[in-house]
């Protein structure tokens, strides 16, 4: 229940701050293992030589000129010149002129650890990435004022975005001056700075990684449009007019999309849930029970507060095998758990933002790739959709979740008032008890009094809509985990939407670009 997707890379930066560092010598050359050859040291200094005039003569990693920072924390943009950061200001007299500070120091051996820092001054929360020559690698969020300690080495390259989505910062963002914000490392005790006028640049059509022109000839803007229309905006132009397609409001039309027609119909909820009801073989193998519903009396409400008019609420006591069931908890430990996020305010192009929530303190796990071609993955969105009768298109994938000891998810709907989005409401919530749990761990429906307790292998569903207009929420469906006091509660589930949710998906238009 609840709320709102990495690579493994060949090369890493050391995160800072304290914590276990996470270190690369992605500078060293394979020969410096060989201490007996007498070349080594005429060797070593050829290469630093060399490494300095590539970094120093790099072209952009992307379409817009870029903006490297110096060891005293200017902003040194291309051409000549320097823009000054106010800690820099505030530490020396003058500004020195960019040409008069070396890009790499060469007396620095290339195996040596270095330690760099970097300041955020500019007027937003940002995300500090390694720059692998791929997609980069997530090292730090960094608060407005807050700075943080990287371990590195010569020739280890930085970016940074706005915090929550890979929307690059430029120096002097917005104006005809603007360049892309990179840190070259090159010295010792480098301190870097993300300046006050650090902004997104304006052009909506940009390439946000030197691998975008690659990966669009080989094809991914036709395989991933949505991700590479807002990532790799220039490269794909010529593929998918994504100069164009960059509007969200364009992208993500329902003629664009071709979206079909929704799935359910004024009355389409309460005919599904009554023939489950009726079903001898899922009262009998699946183990059907309902535990609220319009008419209480006729299909045997568990509820003992259920009247006339209640919303749907029911169990299969039996839903999964315990193949199932493994290879669902199998797939979070692929995915791998993080602490759960909820869907912040989204940007031009559509992408959400993802925030820490305060109201969950679980960890989720997204069912993608390797977890979705598990045999009992397969098998148990097979069985979700035979007993819905609604095509696997209109699935988000499962979501995995895991509660620890005292943690929770207080109470929220899984839709909202009114959803014009093309995929539409979340009209179903599938959920699945993937563990015993020895106490609490409910699923809790605060409007209406109702508690589920967690069983391995039971399946809860509810819906989010009204039977009479499932275009629009049914308020009464507000729900909580509650807190685990003892054991631990593992889940998983399906959302299914009103219409298509996989091509609004594939082209950006869901707000999740991971």
């Amino acid at each position: 229940m609840g709320g709102g997707k990495k690579s493994q890379r060949k090369q890493r930066a050391g995160g800072g701050g304290g914590g276990e560092s996470k270190q690369s010598k992605g500078g060293q050359s394979p020969s410096a293992e060989d201490g007996g050859s007498t070349l080594w040291p005429m060797i070593k200094h050829l290469l630093v030589v060399v490494l300095a005039v590539g970094l120093y003569y790099a072209p952009s990693l992307a379409s817009s000129g870029e903006a490297a920072v110096d060891g005293l924390g200017n902003v040194a943009v291309d051409g000549g010149g320097t823009v000054e950061s106010k800690a820099a200001a505030e530490g020396k007299a003058a500004a020195v002129d960019d040409a008069e500070v070396a890009a790499v120091d060469p007396t620095v051996p290339l195996d040596e650890q270095l330690v760099i820092t970097i300041t955020n001054e500019s007027p937003y929360r940002v995300d500090v990435y390694f720059d692998d020559g791929s997609y980069g690698v997530h090292i730090s969020i960094l608060e407005q004022g807050g700075s943080t300690s990287i371990n590195s080495y010569i020739g280890h390259k930085f970016f940074v975005t706005r915090h929550g989505v890979k929307e690059g910062l430029f120096a002097h963002g917005g104006t005809e001056d603007e360049r892309r914000l990179r840190f070259d490392v090159g010295r010792r005790d480098q301190k870097f700075v993300v300046p006050d006028h650090a902004r997104p640049s304006d052009n909506p059509c940009l390439d946000r990684f030197g691998i975008c022109k690659q990966q669009a000839d080989a094809g991914m803007c036709e395989r991933s449009p949505g991700w590479m229309i807002v990532h790799c905006c220039e490269s794909c132009d010529p593929y998918l007019n994504s100069s164009e397609l960059i509007d969200p409001a364009k992208r993500c039309s329902k003629e664009q999309l071709k979206t079909p027609d929704p799935v359910w119909r004024p009355g389409d909820l309460n005919k599904l849930f009554e023939s489950w009801a009726q079903d001898a073989y899922f009262r009998n193998e699946l183990g059907f029970q309902v535990v609220s519903s319009p008419d209480p009396a006729t299909h045997g409400a568990t509820w003992e507060g259920a009247e006339e008019g209640s919303p749907w609420v029911v169990v299969f006591d039996n839903f999964l095998t315990d193949e199932e069931v493994a290879d669902l908890v199998k797939g979070g430990e692929l995915e791998g758990y993080e602490r759960s996020t909820d869907q912040g305010a989204a940007n031009a192009y559509g992408e959400q933002e993802k925030v820490v929530s305060r109201t969950r303190t679980s960890s989720n796990a997204w069912c993608m790739h390797k977890c979705e071609r598990l045999p009992g993955v397969r098998s148990a969105s097979k069985k979700i959709e035979a007993v819905t009768g609604i095509p696997q298109v209109n699935y988000e994938s499962f979501q995995l979740l895991k509660y620890d000891g005292g943690q929770f998810y207080r109470s929220h709907h899984d839709s909202s008032s009114v959803d014009d989005s093309p995929a539409g409401h979340r009209i179903l919530t599938f959920f699945l008890y993937l563990s015993d749990v020895e106490e609490g761990g409910e699923t809790y429906f605060s409007k209406l009094g109702i508690a589920v307790k967690p069983k391995k292998g039971r399946a809860l569903v509810w819906p989010s809509v009204l039977d009479e207009d499932p275009t629009y929420w049914d308020k009464r469906m507000y729900h909580e985990a509650k807190d685990v006091i003892k054991g631990e509660k593992k889940a998983a589930n399906h959302w299914i939407h009103l219409n298509d949710y996989r091509t609004p998906n594939e082209w950006g238009c869901t707000g999740s670009f991971s």
